[in-house]
């Protein structure tokens, strides 16, 4: 792989690498972290890139769990290191930096559980806290960067002298100032070099002795410290040198200990930039909705899935797949001007870029193979310096890139032979690309020539695709259409800005002249594959709404069993309560019945008891059976309707003149005379009108929808469990992932409302956890 300057200006110009890594870097806590990622170049050692790439997936789901590792207010501290191993006294501000760092190194080799991330646990176990440096460092130095007052005794004393001194000098200047206040121009003292004086009106200037420090600017008044004042003047002064040296000394000592430490903090320092990198690309990842890419050395096989360049809003940006077949060598894109295929060039660029690297990718899926080489030529790279024209240029790059092909090269190439006569160039095209396929190159192009994209038609190991464009609006949808090559639109496009229709007309007439028959031929073909791309986009159109409508269905089914399922309840409940209260009357009427003795009483309330039920029977009854005609005798088993409620079931118990029915899984309890016979129903099991074949124990038992969006999940969970009930599937397992929970609370809801489940719950330890779910179908 090519590690210089002219590859990394290459990268930069043709991918806007160093923009990409900007973005990254802005992720990083520290300057360390932010340069190495700035300085990361794609490379070819496997074993790194892999490590790299675990760290992130690590840092990924350490920062999706919504862990975080401290590491605010570290600085790039190598440059302070470097000063102590030469015995350069540090400042206050430069120890507070060694301070920080040490307290992050602390906290960040306890921040990984070895079991959840165990490279970022190995790299954090690797960490050498210095915790009597980092105390050390935290006696003497406040957080302000200065020194602590009490950081050594020797300070403490000196200060609390100063102190008493100054007191002392305060006191002694505030009486001379009393006593002496005629020859005085001011009633107070002020600080002249640090050395207490008084201002003395001129013609008193010799009288108090001492030293003059100097004179007011109308000269007629001078600043004299009086000889009172001198001892004790000199004495503070002391005190403050001696103050400022054993703050030096106090820095010196710590200076030699971190120097002493210097080896261990630079590789401490390394790992806390590794870390912060890894924790970087996680944080980063997850923003674009990116992946961690799979690198495979197997063949030349590329999938990119929901892919988007890193610097276009991805709210806004169409996401695309790409793919190229284990065969196939050279994908080809053709389509209109602005209509995207550069940027397509771009994403699927940067992706390998980044994935060799070591970060992840701007899509939801990415599986790319290891390249040894990588060539990119995009853009007019016009050299007035070196009388480069724009063919000139890229020719120059191209036959760099002829020359040096081989098996796992990676090639970039926007518009072959672009810039000079259009035979001639897509002449020259052609043989470039069969040249690189021959030497095993992987190769991505652009093209508007028609005979490059018959040759690519017609040739094995080329994938010839289009970016789609909107024939009625004339506009880009941005969209790639695999395995179908895109028209130019010259005309149409001509006309929409306003070129006379006659102009257009001639043009048509030319072009239909000198356009040979394969180029009519591949005309007709792309036009035939726009209508049945359009009828397959119409047909899926339909089968979503199909599933829609299904859905809907078995919403409102569920709804239907629900509100049947609660009228029954209801009706339950109101028949219970209702002969609960008839048993209630009847049971106060026996009580009564045992105390009455006389018989008029007896049989008033015999009437009573007769009477309990009857006002049921009082509207749309049925007459009474005459007493010529016997009533049915009913048994244990025998299976009836109840009367009035559209009911039927089986007599599962017969006390006196009431029997319990069990209709419809509920047991009721109703009067005799409410019941009549009827035939037991026979039911019939429907005949399977399938078939089961070998397909479906070949049926998936578990669908993956990580990485997925809440819309994509769903629908793949759809047609999974579709197919799982064709299947005859009874058990399967969603794989969600834990995440944020926002994609398993939507599977579990969706799953709650079909009525072809029958029960669902979370996977055990060892089938997934929380990650899982395991469904029960009907």
């Amino acid at each position: 792989m090519r590690n210089d300057q002219t590859f990394r200006q290459e990268l930069n110009q043709a991918l806007d690498y160093a923009d990409i890594l900007d973005r990254i870097a802005g992720y990083a806590s520290f300057s360390g972290s932010a340069a190495r990622i700035r300085e990361a170049m794609p490379v070819t050692d496997r074993i790194f890139v892999r490590e790299q790439l675990d760290l992130a997936q690590e840092a990924r789901t350490f920062t999706q769990n919504g862990q975080s590792a401290s590491l605010a207010g570290i600085t790039d501290i190598r440059s302070v290191l470097q000063m102590a191993q030469k015995g350069q006294v540090l400042t206050t501000q430069e120890l507070l930096e060694v301070y920080l760092f040490l307290r992050a190194v602390d906290g960040l080799s306890r921040a990984f559980d070895a079991g959840l991330y165990p490279k970022l646990s190995e790299l954090a176990d690797s960490l050498v806290a210095d915790s009597r440096l980092e105390s050390a460092i935290q006696d003497a130095v406040g957080m302000d960067g200065t020194l602590k007052p009490d950081a050594s005794p020797a300070l403490v004393r000196l200060n609390r002298e100063l102190t008493q001194s100054r007191a002392s000098l305060a006191a002694r200047g505030r009486e001379f100032v009393k006593m002496n206040s005629p020859a005085l121009m001011e009633h107070m003292t002020t600080s002249i070099g640090g050395r207490l004086c008084v201002l003395v009106k001129a013609q008193d200037k010799y009288r108090f002795g001492g030293m003059i420090h100097g004179s007011s600017q109308s000269g007629q008044a001078f600043y004299v410290e009086p000889a009172a004042f001198v001892e004790a003047n000199s004495h503070v002064q002391s005190l403050q040198a001696e103050i400022e040296e054993e703050k030096h000394r106090i820095c010196r000592d710590l200076t030699k200990r971190v120097g002493n430490a210097a080896f261990s903090l630079e590789s401490d320092f390394e790992t806390v930039t590794e870390i912060d990198t890894a924790l970087a690309k996680g944080r980063w990842v997850l923003d674009v909705d990116g992946v961690i890419p799979s690198l495979q050395e197997r063949d030349g096989s590329l999938r990119l899935v929901h892919a988007v360049h890193p610097l276009l809003d991805r709210e806004k940006a169409v996401a695309n797949d790409y793919r190229l077949k284990p065969r196939q060598q050279v994908l080809m894109i053709s389509g209109p001007n602005m209509g995207g295929k550069t940027v397509t060039l771009k994403t699927v660029g940067i992706c390998v870029v980044l994935a060799q690297a070591g970060f992840p990718v701007p899509a939801h899926e990415a599986l790319l193979p290891w390249y040894e080489s990588m060539w990119f030529d995009i853009g007019d790279n016009q050299s007035i310096s070196e009388n480069l024209s724009t063919f000139s240029s890229h020719m120059t790059r191209i036959s760099g890139l002829v020359s040096s092909a081989g098996r796992g090269t990676f090639a970039l190439l926007d518009e072959v032979g672009n810039g000079t006569d259009p035979l001639e160039g897509a002449s020259l095209a052609v043989a470039v690309l069969e040249d690189l396929m021959d030497k095993g190159a992987t190769v991505l192009t652009s093209t508007h020539y028609s005979q490059v994209k018959s040759w690519g038609k017609a040739a094995d190991g080329v994938l010839v695709s289009s970016m789609e464009f909107d024939a009625e609006t004339l506009q880009p949808t941005y969209r790639y259409v695999e395995d179908v090559s895109g028209a130019s639109y010259a005309f149409d496009i001509a006309a929409r800005c306003g070129l006379p229709t006659s102009v257009i007309d001639r043009a048509r007439e030319r072009k239909e002249q000198e356009a040979s028959q394969v180029q009519r031929e591949l005309e007709n073909l792309e036009r035939l594959q726009e209508t049945v791309r359009h009828k397959e986009e119409r047909f899926r159109s339909l089968i979503d709404d199909a599933h829609r409508l299904q859905k809907e269905a078995d919403q409102e089914k569920e709804k239907a069993r629900k509100d049947r399922q609660r009228i029954r309840e209801e009706y339950a409940a109101n028949l219970d309560s209702m002969l609960d209260e008839k048993r209630e009357e009847a049971e106060r009427i026996i009580q009564d019945l045992k105390g009455k003795e006389k018989l008029h009483e007896l049989v008033a309330d015999r009437t009573k008891l007769n009477s309990l039920g009857q006002d049921e029977e009082a509207d749309g009854a049925e007459p009474e059976t005459s007493a010529s005609t016997k009533p049915h005798v009913f048994h244990v088993g025998d299976y009836v309707r109840l009367t009035g409620l559209n009911t039927h079931g089986e007599i599962v118990d017969i006390r006196r003149k009431e029997a319990t029915v069990l209709a419809n899984g509920i047991r009721t309890r109703v009067k005799l005379s409410k019941l009549e016979p009827m035939a037991r129903p026979v039911i019939r099991k429907p005949e399977r009108t399938h078939r089961v074949d070998a397909v479906a124990s070949r049926f998936p038992s578990e669908l993956n929808i990580i990485g997925m969006r809440v819309e994509e999940g769903l629908d793949a969970l759809d047609h999974y469990l579709d197919q799982a009930v064709v299947h005859h599937a009874t058990v399967v397992r969603i794989i969600h992932g834990m995440g944020t929970g926002r994609l398993r609370s939507a599977v579990w809801k969706d799953l709650s409302k079909r009525s072809t489940i029958k029960s669902y719950e979370a996977a055990g330890p060892s089938d997934g956890g929380l990650g899982a779910t395991i469904v029960t179908l009907r």
